[in-house]
């Protein structure tokens, strides 16, 4: 269903980044995508057993209608999806204080890693600046504490992510370093520092990189009301090089009072967003694109914004990852380990 594109309709729903179930797609499943062509899929913990069972089921999700991109959050440290397979990776945090070459040697375990898996997509690196009260800091996740200092070391991650063919996603835009509260939970008050931190985006933005938008409050950026992920004036901020722009997960706490799942992924896909995140609410899958078919065929503004989104998705992460062996990308995860983990 969907929007008219050049006199054509945009088929299926390349706006629409879901998860899937289990470790395989069921039937029921298979179908369910089939006639959905959702532009992405995520896999999370819950779909990644082994290697060998993970590159069978990215296989049968890139065979689907539509050939959707394969993603994953993959940062280093806490948020590291394919830990069951791959083991524990540094910080950004650890590695920070080692440089661009431990940087740049986390891409390319993570390049290979989904690579090997034929995974093209990875949601990394946090472009986040950290700040002092700063909860992705508490976590480890940030790269450091200036524009500066993660610009450079975010960009050596990146140069290495991509040497594998894997396309990156910087994320939190405008900058989630001066929240003081997880935006899973609660939603996050940005503090007048974002006016700075969110240059780090502009650094490293380009026609290859996805930019995630946060959702959290951004007031400092003449918007008081929206989270800056269904807000059109934090949107259009997003620098102009970005490739495609994706909002954070619509489940999130932080969204709790903008409306149902089906209203919030409307609301960012009219603020500018080329795509939403639907992670872990399964059942809701059809709703919210139904919710969206039906809207569009009635808002000539929702619609003309799917057909910019179709054409932002057609051409992200379209290449070919490099042909790895897991073995390698065991070995690169391995060095990170022993060069700058604390194995």
């Amino acid at each position: 269903g969907g929007a008219q594109e050049g006199g054509g309709v945009v088929s299926g729903h390349p706006w629409l980044v879901c998860g899937v179930a289990g470790l395989q797609l069921s039937p029921e499943e298979r179908a369910l995508l089939q006639a959905l062509q959702p532009g992405g899929v995520i896999l999370f913990a819950r779909n990644l057993q082994s290697p060998a069972q993970a590159q069978d089921l990215v296989a049968s999700l890139r065979e689907l209608s539509g050939s959707p991109y394969v993603a994953v959050d993959l940062e280093g440290g806490r948020v590291n999806r394919l830990r069951a397979l791959l083991g524990e990776l540094p910080s950004p945090q650890e590695l920070s204080r080692h440089g661009e070459e431990a940087a740049r040697a986390l891409g390319e375990a993570c390049g290979a890693a989904c690579a090997a898996l034929w995974i093209n997509v990875d949601l990394a690196p946090v472009v986040d600046v950290a700040g002092e009260a700063s909860f992705l800091a508490e976590e480890g996740r940030c790269w450091g504490y200036s524009v500066e200092d993660v610009a450079r070391l975010a960009g050596a991650f990146l140069s290495g992510l991509e040497s594998f063919g894997v396309a990156g996603c910087l994320k939190h835009f405008p900058g989630l370093g001066s929240g003081p509260v997880d935006s899973h939970r609660e939603l996050p008050l940005l503090g007048d520092e974002v006016k700075l931190h969110r240059e780090a985006f502009g650094k490293l933005a380009s026609p290859e990189r996805a930019v995630m938008v946060a959702h959290a409050l951004a007031p400092a950026l003449g918007e008081a009301v929206a989270p800056a992920s269904l807000s059109r004036k934090i949107v259009s901020l997003v620098p102009r090089e970005a490739g495609l722009i994706m909002a954070d997960d619509v489940e999130m706490g932080a969204l709790a009072a903008w409306g149902s799942l089906e209203e919030r992924a409307t609301a960012a896909l009219m603020a500018g967003c080329h795509q939403v995140l639907l992670c872990n609410a399964l059942e809701a899958r059809q709703a919210v694109a139904d919710y969206v078919d039906f809207w569009a065929e009635k808002d000539p503004a929702l619609a003309a914004a799917l057909e910019r989104a179709s054409f932002r998705v057609s051409r992200f992460a379209r290449g070919t990852v490099s042909p790895v062996s897991w073995a390698e990308a065991q070995e690169r995860a391995a060095e990170v380990r022993q060069r700058w983990g604390k194995a």
